[in-house]
């Protein structure tokens, strides 16, 4: 069969990355992704015979009138793409893009948010034919190899992971999937299938490109929809495959710039030590960046990742609140944080950290108190969110049992962005929470500390482009918090 994948264009322009958890527009301090889902899918799906194209919308530039021409050159049997929660109104409509060139075309979403929402998804788009929910490879795979076989849609009546319209208009939500046991069986994701060169890091102007070390997440925490992608249990690659997986990536693409794509990367800190040994061991001569928690690394480890090629490593903090902390089940130690930021700057890496402001519990003087110990921490970056109780967490949950969200339906999800406030909570009001958000990353970043650092990590080549978004990133915004 002919399959076309994508990471499909957004109604308004906006470039979106659009990767299980991360569901979020591009801006100054970040970058679009390399879909690494979409490749592993492609590949997958490629190495089983069938005709596969990549196509990533926001990172080539390609709106919906361009894609249109795509599909009607190409012929596919089925289109498959990825969804997010902000985008999802029109994200599911492509749906009805897709049908009006050849109903006969098979359409297929995954992603975290029909993961949750998957019956009504299918509901309100009557031009959508399948819903894949949890991590997305095989079940892709295996609805595909149903849908070649004679009566199509037919066939998928068993098959598990997956929500479906059959021919007479039925919506089924079949059992669910086991997540992969050995994810070292799935193949290297063939990066030939999208144009590597169009993901840059941001500031350096760099190519990256990301790699897959572990998947689940045992932690906790409650605003996090990590799970709902990946599961809770934590399953490990197997240290010489991720090594070689970079050698590849190192030797035909000349990438040696990497993001490691793992809800914490150290999560297990003694198979982190085997991979930065194997990664010095084998003279890789690689950079990367990871996401990690204060209480999983210490100094030892710290100095191992530098001499791995890690520059930089982002902290998920989220607030300096212990009863909040406690509240959306993130068991870090407050204490702790301004040790860890000390050790990881000492060891010669980057220190960057994640802060939610609006959480349950929040007050403006907590927000306030977060925002002040956090600009006292010997941080190089930091992104300032405003809390969003995407679908798949278990914050979504709560704030549809508590009635914080007002009248949110399957396709009115625009404002969860994570600049946005959309939760009502007694102790705190949304503009509130927007203004200390907006004041927290001015009075983080307009410091000379700060600019001296990212002028020093910037390209000469790439100043002017990051000076023109700096300037429209900080544009002047009314603060409503004294």
């Amino acid at each position: 069969m002919k399959i076309l994948l994508l990471n499909p264009p957004s109604p308004r322009g906006e470039k979106f990355t659009r990767e299980g958890r991360c569901t979020q527009q591009s801006a100054i301090w970040t970058t679009l992704w390399p879909p690494i889902s979409l490749v592993y899918i492609g590949t997958l799906l490629r190495d089983n015979g069938h005709e596969v194209k990549v196509i990533d919308c926001p990172a080539q530039d390609i709106d919906i009138n361009d894609v249109t021409h795509v599909i009607r050159a190409f012929c596919p049997a089925a289109v498959i793409w990825s969804v997010a929660t902000p985008s999802i109104a029109g994200d599911l409509n492509f749906s009805s893009v897709v049908k009006q060139l050849n109903t006969g075309t098979y359409t297929i979403v995954f992603g975290t948010h029909v993961t949750v929402i998957d019956k009504t998804s299918l509901e309100q788009s009557p031009s959508l034919d399948i819903v894949v929910r949890n991590e997305p490879e095989i079940t892709i795979m295996e609805t595909i190899t149903a849908l070649e076989k004679p009566n199509g849609l037919s066939n998928l009546t068993s098959l598990p992971g997956i929500t479906f319209r059959n021919a007479e208009g039925k919506i089924t939500r079949n059992t669910p999937r086991e997540f992969i046991a050995d994810i070292d069986a799935l193949p290297f994701p063939d990066w030939s299938l999208i144009d590597v060169n169009s993901y840059r890091l941001p500031l350096s102007n760099r190519p990256f490109l990301m790699v897959m070390p572990q998947r689940g997440c045992h932690f906790p925490c409650t605003f996090c929809t990590g799970s709902t992608y990946y599961g809770r249990k934590l399953r490990i690659r197997k240290v010489d495959l991720i090594v070689k997986e970079m050698k590849e990536a190192v030797e035909r693409f000349a990438i040696r710039d990497f993001f490691f794509w793992a809800e914490t990367f150290t999560a297990n800190p003694s198979f982190v030590r085997a991979l930065c040994n194997a990664i010095i061991d084998n003279n890789l001569g690689v950079s990367w960046v990871c996401n990690s928690r204060i209480d999983t690394v210490d100094g030892e480890l710290l100095y191992l990742m530098r001499q791995a090629g890690c520059w930089m490593v982002s902290y998920g903090i989220e607030s300096f609140d212990p009863d909040i902390l406690k509240g959306v089940r993130k068991d870090i130690e407050v204490s702790r944080i301004n040790q860890v930021i000390s050790l990881t700057r000492e060891a010669g890496i980057l220190a960057s950290a994640h802060v939610i402001f609006g959480l349950p519990h929040e007050t403006p003087a907590t927000a306030l108190e977060t925002k002040r110990r956090v600009l006292e921490l010997e941080l190089d970056f930091a992104q300032f969110y405003c809390a969003v109780p995407f679908p798949g967490s278990a914050l979504y949950e709560q704030a549809v049992k508590e009635g914080w969200l007002d009248n949110i339906t399957a396709l009115d999800f625009a404002g969860f962005r994570q600049e946005r406030a959309v939760m009502s909570l007694d102790t705190i009001t949304r503009d509130e929470v927007e203004a200390i958000r907006a004041r927290a990353v001015r009075e983080f970043y307009l410091r000379p500390r700060i600019i001296l650092g990212i002028l020093r990590l910037t390209s000469f080549r790439h100043i002017g482009k990051t000076l023109l978004s700096a300037i429209k990133f900080f544009s002047p915004v009314k603060s409503k918090v004294k």
